[in-house]
């Protein structure tokens, strides 16, 4: 088996590659509690260990040191040019980051038409790749929370609250005017990547919704959009099965 690790700037998750070429989630994990949770996955019958990160520099050389120590075999997963069908858009591939570049190559084996990628996590991410796996590029903003942190700790008398209806409605008190904001600047920059995207495309692309954050967006409103989980994990996997 080949242990799988999506290391992040808070969290890590982890997986296994079974002999199968199933991927089976571990769980998700605070990143201080890394080289808790790996001593004793590696006690059993883990032959690799491949692994991407986002994260501090901090986590890889813990991942490195943990896998040294028990005379495994480690594979860091880096942005490439080109790989598995997918041409890179930036001309320094390497800037891309690495969560993203996973989440095309995990796309690309199952949509062969123009996609819209949108990936909401801690930033929200949106990547645009056409039928040939060529990615065009994309944005970067900040995801829900991180919205929510800006304006609740740069301001005295804006407050809220952890709760949002389903429905993305004008608000008559401020806690639900800075949820929903929030929430409509998400939707807006979705709204308007696909418009500029189709445009690109010269036709519609399907839209694929991945990351926590997608709890965020109205329901009513993305439930006719593809929604995927896990895509770095599936783009890890990809790398282990080629060996």
């Amino acid at each position: 088996m080949q242990l799988l690790i999506e290391a992040g700037n808070t969290y890590v998750k982890v997986a296994l590659l079974t002999q199968n070429e199933h991927i089976e989630q571990i769980g998700k994990y605070p990143s201080k509690k890394l080289e808790l949770v790996l001593q004793p996955l590696l006690e059993g019958n883990v032959e690799r260990i491949v692994f991407a990160s986002v994260g501090p520099v901090e986590v890889d050389n813990t991942i490195q040191r943990i896998a040294q120590m028990a005379n495994i075999p480690v594979t860091q997963v880096k942005t490439a040019r080109e790989d598995f069908g997918v041409v890179n858009a930036y001309s320094e591939y390497q800037y891309l980051g690495v969560d993203r570049w996973l989440t095309l190559v995990a796309i690309r084996q199952s949509f062969k038409q123009p996609t819209v990628i949108v990936d909401i996590g801690t930033a929200l991410t949106f990547d645009v790749m056409d039928s040939d796996g060529k990615h065009l590029g994309g944005w970067i903003m900040p995801g829900y929370q991180l919205m929510m942190k800006s304006v609740l700790e740069n301001t005295t008398k804006v407050f809220s609250d952890s709760e949002h209806s389903e429905s993305l409605t004008l608000a008559n008190n401020t806690a639900d005017g800075l949820k929903n904001g929030c929430r409509a600047a998400l939707v807006g920059l979705i709204e308007f990547g696909l418009k500029q995207a189709s445009a690109e495309l010269n036709e519609e692309p399907a839209v694929i919704l991945c990351g926590g954050g997608v709890r965020h967006l109205p329901k009513s409103w993305c439930k006719t959009f593809y929604h995927r989980s896990e895509l770095v994990l599936e783009g890890l996997g990809l790398y282990a099965k080629r060996g």
